[in-house]
């Protein structure tokens, strides 16, 4: 999935923030069985894949 921040946020120390913690992930899963939302609802949406899947999104 390609994404592009909005021109008002790239180049803000907030934008590059943002931009350096999407591009970490990549999707692994490893972190969803440590996850309290996770475990708690079971739906991947609700976990940090599905979080940054919709933060992707945003941006």
């Amino acid at each position: 999935m390609q994404t592009n921040l909005s021109p008002e946020f790239k180049g803000t120390a907030d934008g590059q923030a943002a931009e350096a913690i999407l591009r970490k992930c990549v999707h692994c899963g490893f972190c969803t069985a440590t996850c309290p939302t996770y475990q708690l609802l079971g739906d991947e949406l609700d976990g940090p894949r599905g979080r940054i899947y919709r933060m992707k999104q945003v941006l």
